[in-house]
């Protein structure tokens, strides 16, 4: 596992258990990719970025058995 990885696993460790910080860290880290599909018929959509982190936070949260 490189840094990077290794990093993430930590992060995904602390969002499950509610590490406010953690969790700003990894929306900080997939900024980029979420604000990329974040538009609608070519505009950017505050709305459809908050949906975005909203599920992102939801699936980080339902992980299981971080080894």
């Amino acid at each position: 596992m490189n840094s990077e990885d290794l990093k993430l696993y930590k992060l995904i460790k602390l969002v499950k258990e509610n590490d406010k910080k953690a969790i700003f860290e990894i929306i900080n880290m997939f900024d980029n990719y979420i604000n990329k599909n974040a538009y609608i018929n070519g505009k950017f959509n505050q709305e459809c970025k908050d949906f975005i982190i909203e599920k992102l936070l939801i699936y980080l949260k339902k992980f299981k058995n971080l080894k």
